[in-house]
């Protein structure tokens, strides 16, 4: 399936003040094979949210304006094309979704052990709320919820998961991974200026906010670092254990959790 042709007033390089933006997204299909339904009804869903999603501001828009319409138009659950190589390459850039940004989830183990952030901020540890009792009130003050924020990037494979950044909710802490005595390691980072985060490069130094949410259902996701592949946040079946970054092969460490948003 293949764009043959676009409305004459587009191919010009500029569109008039009183054309309608379903005016100049009118584009000739030529099918050169038979798609299947699914083919159709993503051009379908893609061309109607390009068409009520912006309204023209001026006569033109910039080339990083354009990018952004159709990013942001086609973006769903994630914008990612299948590429043959499993890796990404240092050009790779995140770009925040503006549709997709402090998305509030409840959080827990496969435990069911919810989260609670220490007293200094520091550290999550995993908790089962169950067993508390009524004097542990302030523990229950301190469960979190996490605030997920998705990116859209290209040269990712599809199976890789959803980019993500994982802040706190109702708070300025991110969850980052960094390299810490030789190993990557879990902690808390506080970032006063979100719109650091808006675009973030592949193997760079904001790299260590991004994680690759993966998983059906609500109690089998997985956050794996975007920075030290194969390394995931996990927790001990313990009470009260900390947060912590792990490999799939370590044992005793609990790597799916339940998101529920």
């Amino acid at each position: 399936m293949e764009f043959v042709a676009c409305p004459d007033v587009v191919k010009g390089g500029a569109i008039g003040e009183d054309l309608r933006l379903e005016d100049a997204l009118e584009v000739e299909v030529e099918v050169s094979q038979t798609p299947g339904m699914r083919q159709v009804a993503n051009l379908i869903i893609a061309l109607n949210r390009m068409k009520h999603s912006q309204t023209l501001r001026s006569s033109e828009f910039s080339d990083h304006e354009l990018m952004n319409i159709l990013m942001e138009s086609v973006f769903e659950e994630r914008v990612m094309l299948d590429v043959q190589d499993s890796t990404f390459n240092s050009g790779s850039t995140f770009r925040l979704s503006k549709r997709h940004v402090d998305m509030v989830h409840s959080v827990c183990n496969s435990e069911q052990r919810k989260l609670l952030l220490s007293p200094d901020n520091s550290k999550l540890h995993a908790v089962a709320l169950q067993f508390m009792t009524l004097k542990d009130k302030e523990l229950n003050q301190r469960t979190v919820k996490l605030s997920l924020s998705a990116y859209m990037a290209f040269n990712i494979p599809a199976n890789q998961g959803q980019p993500v950044a994982l802040g706190i909710a109702n708070t300025n802490l991110y969850m980052s991974c960094a390299i810490n005595s030789g190993t990557p390691k879990l902690q808390l980072e506080e970032v006063n200026n979100k719109d650091k985060l808006e675009i973030i490069n592949a193997h760079g130094e904001k790299e260590r906010f991004l994680f690759f949410k993966s998983g059906s259902g609500f109690s089998s996701t997985t956050f794996e670092s975007a920075k030290f592949k194969g390394w995931y946040i996990s927790t001990e079946p313990n009470c009260d254990a900390p947060v912590e970054m792990c490999t799939k092969q370590t044992a005793n460490r609990l790597t799916t959790f339940m998101v529920k948003q």
